[in-house]
């Protein structure tokens, strides 16, 4: 089917809303328009997107009615200030696997869709104890992208208020940008304001620093004004705006791909280390460049698809 060109009627004041999905291919990329019912709650629509697509959603816009979107952009290698083909990749040993219609995580020369994301994610979630994840939480990997959209921005912080990110400790919020993976987290949000332990703060773990991980940071930091305000918190703008973002030195990827797999151990690492108390005396705490091996990474890439 093609969903470029399909058209759909829709009831009168009802705007439909269009999902770009980007595939690589080459060094051109191809948008796909997918055309989604204003009245589905994403919240609950687990899998709703094709996994064939490259992400869940690179963008969201909106036209009016049927009309057809056509959108055009550059080569791949325009999404960074760098040239992708310039980072250094590492050798690749040939090891024989066996695959039941799961999709490979380590040496992988796709990278992971926001749907195969998800999956792996539920399953590492699945794999603590209750007791453990007490303290945690995660958000849907989707979104922050739809957050950026301006129409879909009350709707995600309606869905994020119904997680009570502000009782848990910490807040895993996978992100996906420019066609990169990185992880978001939010430590002791609901930290009272008269506490002097200095442990509220914001972690941006990030596997290709080369991209410059900060230059989202001014998107970050108005995403999580808007939360405090949805959630109809005490905390003044002057204070959220005080937060620390710590951008720790983590382990880098070496080739272009694996981004999503670093985010995905990422998430697993901090669920087994992560103190009861994070503060900035600690800080960087595990977090550092030799954090884990690649070898490391590939087990766990391995043990993860079984």
């Amino acid at each position: 089917m093609d969903l470029r060109n399909q058209k759909r009627e829709t009831d009168s004041g009802r705007v439909p809303k269009f999902f770009y999905s980007c595939q690589r291919k080459k060094t051109e990329t191809i948008i796909e328009v997918i055309e989604i019912d204003p009245e589905v709650d994403f919240e609950n629509q687990e899998g709703e997107f094709d996994s064939r697509h490259e992400t869940k959603i690179a963008d969201a816009h909106h036209k009016i009615k049927t009309e057809t979107v056509k959108y055009a952009i550059g080569s791949v290698s325009s999404i960074f200030p760098f040239d992708l083909n310039s980072i250094p990749r590492r050798p690749r040993t040939k090891i024989k696997r066996k695959f039941k219609g799961n999709v490979a995580l380590s040496r992988s020369k796709e990278k992971l869709n926001s749907g195969d994301f998800d999956f792996y994610l539920a399953k590492i979630w699945r794999s603590f104890s209750e007791d453990r994840k007490r303290s945690f939480t995660y958000l849907d990997s989707l979104w922050f992208g739809l957050y950026r959209n301006a129409k879909c921005k009350d709707k995600v912080l309606s869905w994020i208020n119904k997680k009570h990110i502000f009782t848990k400790e910490y807040v895993f919020v996978p992100i996906v940008c420019w066609g990169h993976w990185s992880l978001l987290i939010f430590c002791h949000f609901g930290e009272n304001l008269q506490s002097f332990s200095g442990s509220r703060c914001m972690l941006l773990l990030d596997s290709l620093e080369m991209a410059d991980p900060r230059r989202i940071e001014p998107e970050i930091r108005r995403f999580v004004q808007d939360i405090y305000k949805a959630g109809d918190r005490p905390e003044t703008k002057h204070l959220i705006s005080q937060i620390p973002f710590l951008v720790p030195k983590v382990p880098q990827q070496k080739n272009d791909t694996d981004c999503g797999n670093f985010v995905l151990y990422f998430i697993k690492l901090f669920l087994e280390l992560a103190p009861d108390n994070f503060s900035m005396e600690g800080y960087p705490y595990f977090m550092k460049k030799d954090w884990f091996s690649f070898e490391e990474l590939d087990s766990f890439c391995e043990n993860l698809v079984r």
